[in-house]
């Protein structure tokens, strides 16, 4: 167990893989919750070197970018690098209506990333089908390989996971003070936040739920920030028993 105190630059990249019948083989990158003030440089120096390293395909930012003016730098430093990267997608979360939504957007779309709204966009990857939405965006089309939600907060998954194969979230923070922990959720915070967990197969549909990177009160118990990485990977094909 670790006490965590300040703006500490460290996470953890949580990797999860998804088998799936059709889909070809890809890997999704979900970062959230950075929460950037005048001490978010080394943090988005370590994520740039991390995406460098990890180089996935699908790359999605799930809100919560900045906490003061002073963070704006780091946080354009980001997207400058994540704009030379081929399919990058971008939704908000409750801290950048706070600090003002249309000036994050502008900030985005400026380094001509993906801002999701009311239409999933759909992309090709090994000459499958691929969507990708955001909260506002309706039900799922004919003929997908795959199906992909990215959310600031984890409300309502029974609901919108049916459209989808995955689906990522973060805005809880994991409580930020964990514990214990079970198959369940973390806790504390999962007696007061029903999707305080890590992760939940909701039918056909895998949600995952980031711990985030950062925090408005600096403090963290138990608790490792993280990115998730989900690769996708077709079914493997049976073993044949020895003869």
């Amino acid at each position: 167990m670790k006490l965590e105190l300040g703006y500490s630059p460290d996470f953890e990249v949580r990797q999860v893989e998804y088998i799936c019948a059709g889909a070809g083989s890809f890997s999704v990158l979900y970062l959230s919750d950075l929460h950037l003030t005048r001490f978010g440089g080394p943090l988005v120096a370590r994520l740039i070197a991390t995406v460098a390293r990890l180089d996935p395909q699908l790359i999605l930012l799930g809100g919560d970018y900045l906490d003061g003016p002073r963070g704006v730098p780091h946080f354009a430093r980001l997207l400058q690098f994540l704009a030379t990267r081929p399919h990058v997608f971008v939704v908000a979360g409750n801290h950048d209506e706070w600090f003002g939504l249309a000036k994050v957007k502008k900030m985005v779309e400026a380094h001509h990333l993906t801002w999701l709204g009311e239409q999933a966009v759909e992309i090709s990857l090994n000459g499958r089908r691929i969507a990708v939405s955001g909260k506002g965006a309706s039900g799922r089309a004919e003929g997908l390989a795959f199906s992909i939600l990215c959310l600031h907060q984890p409300a309502g998954l029974p609901r919108l996971s049916a459209a989808h194969n995955l689906v990522l979230a973060g805005h809880l923070h994991g409580g930020q003070v964990v514990l214990w922990r079970s198959a369940r959720g973390l806790y504390p915070g999962r007696l007061f936040y029903r999707w305080n967990i890590l992760q939940a197969r909701l039918g056909h549909c895998l949600c995952l739920v980031s711990k985030g990177l950062g925090d408005t009160l600096p403090v963290r118990y138990n608790c490792p920030k993280d990115v998730v990485l989900v690769r996708v990977n077709p079914a493997r094909p049976a073993t044949a028993s020895p003869l």
